[in-house]
């Protein structure tokens, strides 16, 4: 059972610091007094209903700006709650109480977004880690070597922009949104560009396994890109690391993208329109299965008024990501079927 610690610093003119505490959400709480007589009161809950409090604290403090909520993860606490208890109160729930259990079983939109935006954001090291990738990738698939490319994909940082573009999506944030699609199209074009440079100065042997394996698409392909995308974002939500699944994002998106420049700068453009569209449809995959995936966990805004710009910039991002997949969809099987 992971646990939060919720500390809150209420206004300077909030006096009903109880109203604070809702006993039922909570495993314990105690209020501190910090220098300058200032009340900080401390929330022990669940990580799967720490998205409930905060949105309920958030409402108390409507109209009310001098007020800091911040939340830290708790390693383990004695005593412990032990498995016994728990399976006794869950026997205790009635059906009632348990269809209006208001846990989301993953972690605080809030928490969501901070370890997302924190492997979105455009910079220097982004751009030398693609670059590196990059080139580990172009040796591994020119030289047939595995190992290389396997390489390659656990130096890639793919993983966060693509999620984050997902998450800005299904939460309407434009902010995040420009960020997201700054990395992806920044990382793609020195990515390309970078093969490219490669496959004009190397000589390409387009029949080695580790290249010709991508110059078609299958619909396994697109399978392949849609288990990536709900990897990709399970590993966010549920607070695991995601170093793992970032090396499947990368499987489906590094190297086609790599054949695609060193074919393009070998001049075989039949076989790089192949890796191309192979990359074009894990992109396509990924992003698609990312808003889908979010959706269904029922993460958006706090809200009402951000919660229809999130619910009408998903619509139009499933649109778009739909018509794009049945389009390839349908290229897929007249080219290579």
């Amino acid at each position: 059972m992971a646990l939060r610690l919720i500390k809150i610093l209420p206004p300077k003119d909030f006096e009903d610091i109880k109203s604070l505490i809702n006993e039922d959400d909570i495993l314990d709480s105690w209020v501190d007094k910090s220098e300058g007589n200032k009340t900080v009161v401390n929330l022990l809950a669940e990580v799967e209903l720490t998205e409930k409090i905060l949105n309920d604290l958030e409402t108390k403090f409507t109209g009310k700006d001098d007020f800091r909520i911040v939340l830290l993860p708790i390693s383990a606490t004695l005593p412990s709650k032990n498995d016994d208890e728990e399976t006794e109160e869950s026997k205790s729930q009635s059906k009632d109480e348990e269809e209006d259990d208001e846990r989301v079983h993953r972690i605080s939109r809030e928490e969501l977004y901070e370890e997302i935006k924190k492997v979105v954001d455009f910079s220097w090291v982004y751009l030398v880690l693609i670059a590196l990738s990059c080139v580990v990738a172009a040796n591994g698939l020119i030289r047939d070597n595995a190992a290389m490319v396997i390489g390659a994909m656990v130096i890639a940082p793919i993983l966060g922009p693509n999620v984050g573009l997902a998450l800005a999506t299904t939460l309407g944030d434009k902010a995040l949104l420009k960020r997201s699609l700054k990395s992806i199209l920044y990382g793609f074009s020195l990515g390309i560009s970078l093969s490219i440079l490669m496959g004009l100065i190397i000589d390409i042997n387009p029949e080695v396994t580790q290249i010709s394996s991508r110059t078609v698409v299958s619909y396994a392909d697109i399978a392949l890109g849609l288990a990536a995308g709900v990897a990709g974002c399970l590993s966010f939500t549920r607070g695991i690391s995601a170093a793992v699944i970032g090396v499947m994002v990368a499987v489906a998106l590094l190297p086609p993208m790599v054949a695609t420049g060193l074919l393009l700068g070998s001049g075989m453009f039949e076989l790089a329109f192949g890796a191309g569209l192979l990359t074009l449809t894990y992109i396509i995959c990924i992003n698609l299965a990312g808003v889908l995936t979010f959706l269904l966990q029922g993460i958006k805004p706090h809200s009402f008024i951000e919660q229809r710009e999130g619910e009408e910039l998903s619509r139009y991002a499933i649109f778009i990501w739909v018509s794009l997949l049945i389009i390839l969809s349908v290229i897929i099987y007249f080219v290579f079927l």
